[in-house]
Order: C-alpha cells, then sequence, then structure tokens
C-alpha cells in the first residue's frame, strides 16, 4: 500500500523516519517512528514556497488497519497564502465494499481561506478597511468524506497547497495545468478554490485563469465529477477584485449562467467590491437593488460596500441616510435575523464605518480647491441628527485639514465641539487653530482660543506664546498705522494680564500710534511704563517721542528727550535728524539747523527728501517763505530732487507771502517734471494771482487736478478698532 503525503520543512529537507499507523477503539490515530532501519523514500514532487520547502513522498511500508473508527488529524499551521489541506489518498486497498475509495479532510489555516470569501476594501485616502466576512459556503475546520461500504471512516493525508501553487506558478494555459495535475489524482474541490484565491493574492490572474479553463474542460471529461463550482467562481471573481484584472468578468457571469451555477449574496458581495474598484459606485448601489429584488437578503457585507460606495461618490448625505435607513430597519427587527452573522457586532462596525466615511468624505471637502465649508457644517448637524458622535480623533483630523482663511468658520465649530464633548484637546491643535483664525484676520477669536488655554488647559508652549504674540502685533500694527493708540494701550494691558511680556516692538507700536495721533502726553507716559517694565527704549522709540512733542510745539520737552537720548548712548538715525531739524527750524534756529547737518555729515548719515521736505514744510507753517525757497535751492544744490510735497509746500508758502509769480513758474516746473500736484496747490496759484493781480496764463496750468482721495483718518474710538480688529463690541472691550 502507498500513502501519499505531503510534509513541509523550514530551510531544506527534512526525511521522514518510517511511520506506522495504528488505528484501533481508540478512535486516535497512533504515531510511532522506528530508527533502528531506514526505508528509501521516493521523491515524487517538491517545491519551494518563500521561506520554505515541501517535499510530496511516498512511503512504501505505511501500513493501516481500520475498525470502524475515527481518525484524528495532526493540524498544521501556515504563515503563508496557502492553506494546508490535509489529504489521505489511498490505493491499493483490499477489494470490498470500500473498493477505491477515497478519504478526505479539509482543514483552514487561522485565516478562513476555505470558509469565506473575503474582500478587503482599501481606502486610497485614509487606509479605509472593510472586510467582508461570513456566509457559510464551506464549512471550517474538517469535512466528512463519507465513503459507500460497510463502515465510515475518515482518511487524511497532507497536500501543501503552496507547493501545489508553485508548481503551477508559471501555467498560463489549460494544458499547462494539465502537465502539473495529471499525476495528482483526484482533488477536492476546496483545493482548486484555495489555489485560485491564493493566486489572486499573490496577482497571479493568469494562473487562476488556467485552473479555471483547466477545470472547465475536465467538467467535460469526467461528466461533471471535477469541475467549477460556485465556490470556484466566487473565488474567481474575488481574485479579478485583488487583482485588478476585470476584463474576464463578464465572461464568468456568463458562464454561471450558462452551467446553471446560481450566485449567492457572496457573489453579488464580489460584484460590488469589483465595481468598487473600478471607480463605478452607481453600479455597485445598483447590484444592491438586484440582490433585494431576486429575494436574498443582503449581509452586513453587502451594506457596508454600499456605504463604501457613497464615500467613492463623496455622497455624504448619501450614505448617512443609508446607514440610518438601515439601522431603523435593525431597531425594527426587519435585518439582522440571520443567524449565521452576529449582527449586534456588524451593527457597531457599520455605525463606525459610516462615523468613518461621514469623516472622508468632510476631509475631502476641506482639501478641494473650492469653499464647501457649508456642506461641513451642514454634515456635522445631520450626523447630530442621526445620534453620531465622531471622536476626538476625528475632530482634530479635520481642523488639521482647515488651512485656508474660509475654513475658520468650520475649525470654530470644530473646537466647540472637541470642548464641549471632550477632556482633552491636543495642544499643537490648539496652535494651529490660533494661527488659522490670524490668517483669517480673527485675532481676538485667536485670543479667546489662548484664553481657554491658560484657563481650561491644555499649558500654552512656546509656540502658542509666539503665535499670540505675532497677532497682538498685527493688532498693534493697525493701531500704529492708523493712530488709535488708545487701543494700543488695552492691547498692552492684555498682553500682561494673559502673562505676555510685551517687547520693545511691541512699545514702540503704542508709541507710534500716540505720535500720530499728536496724542503727546500719551507718548511720554507710554514711554515712562516702557522703561518701568524693564523694556530699553530704541531710535524707534526716541523717534516716536520727538515726533510727538514737535507736533504738540513743545519744543522745550524736544530738546530734552534729544539730549537724554544722546546721554544714554542711543544713536540718531535720519528720521531723529530730521525732527530736530524741522524744530530747529520753526524756532528761527538756522544756525542750529547747520548744526544738525554737520552733525548728520559726521556720522555719515545723508540728508533725504524728506529732511529738505520737514524744514521747508516748517518755514512754510511759520511764514517764511524765502527761507523755504532758500533750502528748495539748497536741495537742488545736493542734488536731490524734490518731489510732489516739496512743491506743493513751497507754493503754497509764496502764495500766501504775496508771490503768485514765483508760485506759477514752480508749478510750471512741477507739471514739466511730470508731478501730479494736489488741488491745493492749483488753487493757491489761482487765488494768489487774482488777489495780487499777477497776470498768468491759466492755459499753462492745465485743467484743474481732481480732487485726491481722502488720507485715512487717524481713528480715535474705539468702535471704528472693533469694526478693524473683528472684536465683538462689548461696553468694556477686554
Amino acid at each position: 500500500m502507498q500513502a501519499l503525503s505531503v510534509w513541509p520543512s523550514k530551510g531544506g529537507f527534512g526525511a521522514m523516519p518510517q511511520l506506522y499507523l495504528d488505528v484501533g477503539s481508540s478512535s486516535y490515530l497512533s504515531i510511532s517512528t522506528r530508527n533502528t532501519r531506514r526505508k528509501r523514500w521516493d521523491v515524487v514532487e517538491s517545491g519551494c514556497c518563500s521561506r520554505n520547502i515541501a517535499f510530496l513522498s511516498v512511503s512504501n511500508s505505511l501500513r493501516f488497519s481500520c475498525s470502524g473508527a475515527c481518525w484524528r488529524s495532526i493540524r498544521y499551521d501556515s504563515k503563508y497564502g496557502f492553506s494546508c489541506l490535509k489529504l489521505l489518498i489511498f490505493s491499493g486497498l483490499r477489494r470490498s465494499s470500500f473498493n477505491a475509495s477515497i478519504g478526505v479532510a479539509w482543514a483552514t489555516e487561522q485565516q478562513e481561506i476555505g470558509n469565506d470569501l473575503l474582500i478587503a476594501e482599501s481606502n486610497s485616502v485614509d487606509g479605509l478597511d472593510r472586510v467582508a466576512d461570513n456566509n457559510d459556503e464551506e464549512e471550517s475546520g474538517e469535512i466528512n468524506i463519507e465513503s459507500e461500504g460497510k463502515f465510515e471512516m475518515q482518511e487524511y493525508a497532507r497536500v501543501d497547497v503552496r507547493v501545489l501553487a508553485q508548481s503551477l506558478w508559471s501555467a498560463k494555459t489549460a494544458d499547462d495545468v494539465e502537465e502539473v495535475l495529471k499525476n495528482i489524482g483526484l482533488l477536492p474541490p476546496q483545493v482548486h478554490s484555495s489555489l485560485i484565491r491564493g493566486f489572486g493574492k499573490e496577482k497571479r490572474m493568469d494562473c487562476a485563469m488556467a485552473l479555471f479553463e483547466w477545470l472547465k474542460r475536465k467538467k467535460k471529461e469526467t461528466g461533471g465529477i471535477i469541475g467549477p463550482n460556485l465556490f470556484v467562481y466566487n473565488s474567481l471573481l474575488g481574485a479579478m477584485k485583488q487583482t485588478r484584472k476585470f476584463g474576464e468578468m463578464k465572461k464568468i457571469m456568463n458562464d454561471m449562467a450558462e452551467e446553471g451555477v446560481h450566485p449567492n449574496i457572496v457573489t453579488y458581495n464580489a460584484l460590488m467590491a469589483i465595481y468598487l474598484e473600478q471607480g463605478e459606485a452607481n453600479k455597485a448601489l445598483n447590484v444592491l437593488e438586484d440582490i433585494q429584488k431576486k429575494g436574498f437578503t443582503p449581509s452586513a457585507v453587502s451594506y457596508s460596500q454600499a456605504l463604501l460606495a457613497y464615500r467613492r461618490m463623496e455622497d455624504g448625505y448619501g450614505a448617512l441616510n443609508f446607514f440610518v435607513e438601515i439601522r431603523d430597519k435593525y431597531l425594527k427587527g426587519e435585518i439582522g435575523n440571520d443567524t449565521n452573522e452576529d449582527w449586534e457586532d456588524e451593527f457597531v462596525k457599520l455605525e463606525n464605518f459610516i462615523i468613518r466615511i461621514c469623516y472622508q468624505v468632510m476631509r475631502r471637502w476641506l482639501v478641494k480647491d473650492e469653499n464647501l465649508s457649508s456642506n461641513v457644517i451642514k454634515l456635522l448637524t445631520e450626523m447630530d441628527k442621526a445620534r453620531l458622535q465622531p471622536g476626538r480623533e476625528e475632530y482634530e483630523r479635520l481642523v488639521w485639514a482647515c488651512t485656508r482663511y474660509e475654513h475658520y468658520v468650520v475649525a470654530k465649530e470644530l473646537y466647540t465641539r472637541i470642548r464641549e464633548r471632550h477632556k482633552d484637546i491636543s495642544i499643537s491643535v490648539c496652535n494651529h487653530l490660533i494661527w488659522l483664525m490670524g490668517k483669517a484676520k480673527k485675532w481676538w477669536a485667536a485670543l479667546e482660543i489662548y484664553e481657554d488655554l491658560l484657563d481650561r488647559g491644555p499649558k500654552p508652549n512656546n509656540m502658542s506664546y509666539e503665535l499670540i504674540v505675532s497677532h497682538f502685533n498685527i493688532l498693534l500694527s493697525a493701531a500704529r498705522k492708523r493712530g488709535i493708540w488708545r487701543w494700543g494701550v488695552r492691547l498692552l494691558n492684555k498682553m500682561e494680564d494673559k502673562g505676555l511680556k510685551p517687547r520693545t516692538r511691541e512699545w514702540n507700536a503704542v508709541l507710534v500710534a500716540c505720535s500720530k495721533a499728536s496724542e503727546y502726553y500719551a507718548a511720554v507716559e507710554i514711554f515712562k511704563r516702557m522703561i518701568e517694565k524693564g523694556e530699553k527704549p530704541t531710535i524707534i522709540s526716541y523717534g516716536a517721542l520727538l515726533s510727538a512733542l514737535e507736533k504738540g510745539k513743545l519744543y522745550d520737552e524736544v530738546l530734552r528727550v534729544w539730549q537724554h537720548m544722546l546721554n544714554v548712548g542711543v544713536k540718531p538715525n535720519v528720521y531723529a535728524y530730521t525732527i530736530m531739524a524741522s524744530v530747529f527750524t520753526a524756532q528761527g534756529k538756522f544756525n542750529m539747523v547747520e548744526l544738525i547737518f554737520q552733525d548728520m555729515a559726521q556720522t555719515g548719515i545723508e540728508p533725504t527728501v524728506v529732511t529738505y521736505n520737514a524744514i521747508i514744510s516748517a518755514c512754510a507753517r511759520n511764514s517764511m517763505s524765502s527761507a523755504a525757497y532758500e533750502w528748495f535751492h539748497r536741495m537742488r544744490v545736493q542734488s536731490i530732487e524734490p518731489n510732489e510735497i516739496t512743491f506743493e509746500m513751497l507754493i503754497e508758502a509764496l502764495a500766501k507771502d504775496g508771490k503768485p509769480r514765483l508760485a506759477y513758474e514752480l508749478y510750471l516746473q512741477a507739471l514739466n517734471k511730470k508731478l501730479n500736484l494736489s488741488v491745493k496747490a492749483y488753487d493757491a496759484v489761482v487765488e494768489s494771482s487774482e488777489a495780487y493781480g499777477a497776470s498768468i496764463d491759466l492755459n499753462l496750468l492745465g485743467p484743474r487736478p481732481p480732487d485726491k482721495k481722502k488720507k485715512v483718518l487717524i481713528r480715535k474710538n474705539l468702535t471704528d478698532f472693533c469694526q478693524l480688529a473683528d472684536v465683538p463690541r462689548r461696553s468694556i472691550p477686554f
């Protein structure tokens, strides 16, 4: 008698000693080894799969005795994609009613290859996997094969499907498969379906199709004893899905219809998975409708595939409504009565799945170029109505997806939900929110988030500090540019209240705002407070203070601040020199102006057009047109080109001082230089000529210039700044 067996070994050929198998009344398979003598092993077939090598061997001295008892198999656990089937093929048994019988037992590995059609759906964006299982096509574990005869018996040997698959690795046609399998004998159908599934996992669709064609040929040759069954067709569809080779799908379905093989729920689930892989989500949903029309009850896998179809279409509302419909039917007992599935557990999975799908759809909406913030808010609201609550992780990931300024509405809503429904929040998410609110110019909302960090946690880190200070700087810069000094002071107070120490930059911004608003008293107080807080004034600080005092005509105070600045070692810049030149000009101390110019020359600072304009403007304001005209000629000698401000101030000074002809000539010079003078200069020339009877050609002056746009008014009230900084209007702003 010969016994066919497969014994795997790692790293090489592991020779098996002679085995004696006796079956007695104990109903167990007993194995004994004898080392006293060695038997010759005839190697029939060998192959290699991954790192394991297995050999198919025939022993000439394997003895069996049967007494009507069952045998117990020795299980083998495989780590690889193909299952190990236990198969014992007997030949040479004594002629009896058990003539030429074949005993088959089929065992699965830890992952049930022969039990279920595994459909794994992978999401390209977030790695979402859904595995479709259940559907008892085949019994897991061992299959009892009853043979006609006087007794029943299970007979086992081992066929390593990995080795068999390796032999078929290069098969392209049915002839190639026949060449490999012609001497092996009759194999149970489970081997064929397992091979096809394994080929699908290894992306060997050609091998799977070759085996399928061989089975079709064998069906004709054996009269239906060997041939593709429903399990083989389902396995083939699964292999198509895994290999993404769908060209033969219609042919396979037509073959099923021609052979009279009726599809089951697993077949339809496989079709849905294939359509999803092809990007045809609508067809997948149509398959679900066909399932119900043909009297099948959709499984949990069917519903998950439908939800995935809505995900592929990025239809979050459709997926949510579909789930609500399923849930209502489940609660009413209309679905979930299948005892083969643990519907309580499956429904929990579906609920988690729809939450995941809604999250993914919202994330996709946020990364699109178009603004779909309103869609995200609406879907969040619909999820609330459906009593579906995403976790904190999903909310935080959505916050990270908010990167454009128009996303601030979504980000603020997500932040509110995290704070209300969860105990903790990531500090990095809070920092991202602070940054986003600043990008959207919602600085006050950013400050509120920072206040929450201080009051509710987590503790702000260095990034939080730098971000919120940068937002304060933006607000302070706005206050500086518009001269809203009161808000600047309040912002400084707010920073100190929240543990943020204003630096020199922040103090200087408020000083400049005071200077622009001509609030010399406030500038002095801010300057003193800056020193009290330990900040060292810079040349910008002194320049802003000098400018505020100069605008208030507090010339003595200007001189004191100037002297103090020199005493503490702060070197003046061209702006500070310009202010001092303007002050001395207003006092008529042109000798001091000369000293200023000499000092500038010694320090290597060249006067600019702004410096000369300040001097000419001071002369114009104090009715010193002759001195202004002299400085005008001096700047030309210094090769400094006058600009519109220079001509306008000088023309106005000359016109008021009764020198219309000279003002007229300067106006024509400005026109020749292509300068656009204001209407104020034009009116000053015309009015002065009429008042003093000067003859001028108005045609040469050209048309009256249009009124220039009004400059931004210096805002001094809180309402204006509330509108500017998007701050809620309150009786007490802070």
